[in-house]
């Protein structure tokens, strides 16, 4: 039964991960945690992991050593980093401190742990991001492929203190770190990261108040919880399925064909409209969607998503099931939460 360390164990991503590798896949999981009580909140979320999933408490993921003690005795053969700073953590104002330090360091502070004293991993997978390409500013002049890369610089960054720009550049850097310590370390297991864009479906995580899910999740409810009048412009024209991207992080620690790679997965079109319009066939939200809007869509281009999609066999879901599912797991949330 192989072991599998999950870091940011608590997240959105990292939810629907540790749901298929326990239920789908077989694995008993580790999960990184801040503090044993979000380890308890999983388990209390999902009794059905109990003895095939524990925690170790990271409280910083980007100290010096920090990951030493939990490879020394992990034993793990593989490792999925989801760990990163969160576009919508309103303590997040620095970029340099709240954002570049912790996702460079949290990143290679990571490869190194393994490397010195994970003597069994196989293969790591890290959670990247298409932000590590472009913002979105620029999807209507670009064409993108998996080789694209973010031209917003650190400066940039230190100059705009924007959370959405400090968040693309420190994804672009944190990645730029783990290849160069790829290229310089060359360590025994492969890396492969992946650059996702918006990722919608079902809140597996724990969810305290519907005030705040995770900025997915919160962008898309807005759109039937009286947010809106009219259906609001796109933030970005690309999205996966959270359960498509779990698959392709799980694939992908055992596809050679994806090793040392960097990857753009899923890659279907997205906007507002196409969201609102998949909701309307789901009869308990009909009556709460805003009214049709009247953008013209942008068009996210990048030439071999459909390579990587089939490099891991990945088949990706409908609108439909993606934004059904995603409501209706919210409205079970909102019986059991009320209007917290």
């Amino acid at each position: 039964m192989p072991k599998t360390l999950v870091t940011g164990a608590n997240g959105f991503v990292a939810a629907s991960i540790i749901d298929a590798l326990i239920l789908q896949y077989g694995h008993t999981v580790t999960g990184s945690v801040r503090t044993l009580s979000k380890g308890e909140q999983i388990i209390a979320t999902h009794p059905e992991y109990a003895g095939k999933l524990d925690f170790v408490v990271v409280s910083d993921y980007a100290k010096e050593g920090t990951w030493d003690k939990t490879f020394q005795e992990g034993n793990f053969d593989y490792v999925i980093h989801t760990a990163a700073p969160l576009l919508d953590n309103l303590e997040n104002t620095d970029f340099v401190k709240h954002y570049l330090e912790p996702s460079v360091h949290g990143a290679t502070e990571l490869l190194k742990s393994a490397k010195a004293y994970g003597k069994s991993v196989k293969a790591i997978v890290v959670t990247g991001s298409c932000n590590a390409m472009t913002t979105g500013m620029d999807v209507d002049s670009r064409v993108f492929s998996s080789d694209s890369w973010l031209p917003v610089t650190i400066d940039d960054a230190i100059k705009a203190q924007h959370p959405y720009i400090s968040y693309c550049v420190a994804k672009a850097e944190s990645e730029k770190a783990i290849w160069k310590f790829v290229k310089e370390e060359k360590p025994v297991f492969s890396v492969t990261n992946l650059l996702p864009c918006l990722i919608f479906g079902p809140p597996l995580q724990p969810v305290q108040s519907l005030k705040k899910i995770n900025y997915s999740n919160d962008v898309f409810y807005s759109l039937f919880n009286g947010t809106y009048e009219v259906t609001p412009d796109t933030s970005f024209p690309s999205y996966i399925d959270v359960r498509d991207l779990a698959t392709a992080h799980i694939l992908s620690l055992t596809t050679p064909a994806v090793f040392n790679q960097r990857l753009a997965v899923g890659g279907a079109q997205y906007s507002s409209q196409l969201a609102v319009d998949s909701l309307k066939k789901v009869p308990e939200v009909a009556s709460r969607l805003p009214k049709d809007g009247s953008e013209v869509p942008k068009k996210f281009v990048i030439t071999d998503v459909e390579k990587w999609n089939e490099a891991l066999g990945l088949k990706l879901r409908t609108a439909e099931e993606t934004f059904g599912d995603a409501a209706r797991k919210i409205l079970e949330l909102e019986k059991i939460l009320g209007g917290k």
